[in-house]
């Protein structure tokens, strides 16, 4: 038996995973606002002439209704006028009654601020236009919400007309150290659901009267902003994009459930909208113009001198130096799909204008950009204006099926000098939060439900145990879809494809406990394609689930070819045992740092500044070259003595090698990241066995993993 020495031994340093609920549960929802079910339609739509003043007098005959740019039937049209009469103090300052006036509580008007992650200089320049807006906005019929978006979203004041209270979110809002740092706040749900609960038995004990309506909506709009904060973070936790885009659906997707004028106060320094997130970015504006919701986006940046195409030459720059790497790989090892994704950051970045990108969400919702200003007061008063007179349309799209596709809405008016400002469209979804989130999504559930199961290419995939959390065990999925499987088109210099996968997991009742999903759009530099066809795209996912038997349903779909492929496995999730803890024994295909402004996450192949990417199946290696074993260990504390490795490596049932080492002491979480790196010059060419030992005391627990080394 030969003793291996571990050769550049790396203990990962790994940051405390921020707080997350168990997610991703398919619950029976009620049919959203949105009219889709019963085939109608309704825009809200605000109609100016030359001068900026609203018109209030049009006709159905002065107005045409275009979908998908076909004239459609219009069944109804009604000018809506709020009130505009402000309540105040005897003092002079605004005063919000204590139950609102019954005609308010019947149809109120919902605006939310929305802060995005902003610098120190944008957080005092949105604080000074929040206030100014609360100033400009008194009516009792308008309830307002205050929320930041940071590695999640968060809630910081439910809806209410009480301007002391909304100000004091207002501030604290501004005040927040950036909210995309690494200590978001953890307790955001637990918050919003004791909120809930709260109302609820406010509304319970309130009894009839004004007294009873006040508190009946006040607990409906406690549970729209819970369902909002946990939809926002499965979203972020199952798809992996940006935080602001799933923040905003979220909001979106939940105002549904309400009537009346809707808008979001959007304050940031820009969106972002990477090729991959094009179609979240579609999905944000679909259920903002289902919910009747518009957005006003405030560029929190104001009057600036720096360009955005400045940070375009930088991402370019990126950009050319990834392909460089990728060409020098030539093909060696398969890549993983920020690898695949990578060529996109040039085409992301030639087309970059992240105000651009706040312009067109709020235009395709019907509100309005105020940006290139250091004074936005006059920007803030024509959205409240906004507020105060609108036009509702309803409206035959005349549908024959949801077939996910989205829908271009145009408005025609025939009265010369008159202006109308309305939504751009929506996805043609199935109504509800029961079927799908996203227009992707659709296609991928008709193809888990094909008779027989479709498998036009290949598709690897392998879940990793680790450490238990609380009731559950946490696992990472991880799928891998050759890249030479995909169709690539031709346009020019560059190559496109476009695959999306969904993966389910149901118990054994056939009840989903988990759904992922993701639409990847490709655009790969054509002297960079050869290189990449040898390569994989690689999809991971980590999740909590109760030990149990399970069933893994995963479909992939080239978008192109329509080619598909569904894969289905048992999983079985074995009860955690008590004391010393091993997860999986993984092969390390490579380890990667983690993008800088990447979300936060839970999944424990993803330790602090790095990315953990594992073999899927059994991986081959060349004599020479250098083998990388992942695990986690999970030390029992006050156990005596600390916990050792010790990696035996088995060819044909007999032990060849031997290596032993000292592990590193546990992170905050009770967690030893471990990756050990070992020559492989002195294992003949064979198919081994490698088994690791992590001892503590008089414990041992043990976990194995194959790998093979070939002949030369």
């Amino acid at each position: 038996m030969t003793p291996l020495a571990l050769v550049a031994a790396l203990a990962l340093a790994a940051s405390p995973p921020a707080g997350q609920t168990e997610a991703g549960r398919q619950e029976a929802e009620p049919p959203a606002a949105f009219r889709a079910d019963t085939q109608l339609v309704v825009l809200d739509v605000v109609a100016r002439d030359k001068k900026g003043k609203t018109v209030r007098d049009l006709a159905p005959g002065e107005i045409q209704v275009l979908e998908e740019g076909v004239p459609r039937p219009i069944r109804s049209l009604r000018f809506v006028e709020t009130p505009a009469a402000p309540t105040r103090r005897e003092d002079g300052g605004a005063a919000a009654p204590a139950v609102p006036a019954p005609e308010s509580i019947r149809n109120p008007t919902l605006v939310t601020l929305v802060f995005d992650a902003l610098s120190p200089e944008a957080r005092l320049f949105a604080r000074t236009a929040a206030l100014e807006l609360l100033d400009l906005e008194e009516r009792p019929d308008v309830v307002v919400s205050v929320f930041v978006i940071g590695q999640r979203l968060r809630l910081l004041q439910q809806f209410t007309n009480d301007r002391v209270a909304l100000r004091a979110a207002v501030e604290r809002a501004c005040r927040t150290i950036d909210p995309r740092g690494p200590t978001p706040d953890a307790a955001a749900v637990d918050r919003a659901a004791d909120a809930a609960q709260t109302t609820a038995d406010a509304a319970d004990s309130a009894g009839g009267g004004a007294a009873g309506a006040a508190a009946t909506v006040a607990a409906m709009f406690a549970n729209l902003e819970l369902r909002a904060v946990r939809m926002a973070e499965d979203l972020e936790r199952g798809q992996r994009g940006n935080a602001s885009l799933f923040g905003l659906f979220a909001l979106a997707r939940q105002q549904q459930r309400l009537s009346g004028r809707k808008a979001i106060v959007y304050f940031s320094e820009g969106l972002d909208v990477p090729l991959q997130l094009v179609s979240v970015f579609r999905s944000v504006v679909s259920e903002a113009n289902r919910a009747n919701l518009s957005v006003y986006a405030v560029d929190a940046r104001g009057l600036r001198s720096r360009s955005d195409f400045d940070r375009t030459r930088t991402d370019l720059r990126d950009a050319a130096e990834t392909s460089r790497r990728q060409v020098q790989s030539r093909g060696g090892r398969a890549v993983t799909r920020e690898d695949v994704l990578a060529p996109e950051v040039a085409e992301a970045a030639i087309n970059l204008n992240v105000q651009g990108q706040l312009g067109a969400l709020a235009e395709e919702t019907g509100g309005r950009l105020i940006a290139n200003s250091n004074d936005v007061r006059a920007g803030l008063e024509r959205a409240v204006d906004d507020l105060s007179g609108y036009y509702e349309i309803t409206y035959d799209p005349q549908l024959v099926e949801f077939d996910g596709r989205f829908r271009r809405v145009e408005l025609k008016v025939a009265r010369p000098g008159v202006r109308v400002q309305t939504r751009a469209g929506y996805f043609a979804l199935p109504p509800g939060e029961g079927a799908v989130n996203f227009p992707w999504e659709l296609p991928l559930l008709k193809t888990l439900q094909a008779s027989p199961a479709p498998h036009d290419f290949d598709l690897r995939a392998a879940t990793f145990h680790f450490g238990p959390e609380d009731d559950a065990v946490r696992l990472s999925l991880v799928a891998e879809i050759p890249i030479e499987s995909l169709s690539f088109d031709e346009k020019g210099g560059t190559r496109h494809a476009h695959f999306s996968l969904m993966a389910v997991v149901r118990d054994a009742k056939g009840v989903v406990q988990e759904r992922f999903s993701q639409d990847s759009p490709l655009e790969v530099p054509e002297k960079s394609l050869e290189a990449l066809r040898h390569g994989s795209a690689v999809f991971t996912r980590s999740f909590r689930l109760p030990p149990g038997r399970y069933s893994l349903e995963m479909a992939v779909l080239d978008e192109a070819t329509k080619k598909a492929t569904v894969r289905r496995s048992v999983l079985v999730v074995a009860p955690p045992r008590a004391g010393l803890g091993l997860s999986s024994l993984a092969v390390v295909k490579r380890v990667e740092p983690v993008a800088e402004r990447a979300l936060d996450s839970a999944d424990p192949l993803r330790t602090g500044p790095s990315r953990v990417v594992p073999f899927v199946g059994e991986p081959t290696f060349r004599a020479g070259d250098t083998v990388s074993l992942f695990l986690v260990a999970y030390p029992r504390p006050g156990a005596g003595g600390e916990p050792s490795l010790t990696l035996e490596f088995a060819r044909d049932g007999a032990v060849v090698a031997r290596s032993s080492a000292a592990l590193p002491a546990a992170d905050s979480e009770g967690r030893i990241p471990y990756v050990a790196s070992v020559p492989s010059r002195s294992l003949a060419p064979g198919r081994y066995e490698v088994e690791a030992l992590v001892q503590q005391g008089e414990a041992t627990v043990r976990e194995s993993t194959f790998f093979t080394i070939a002949a030369n």
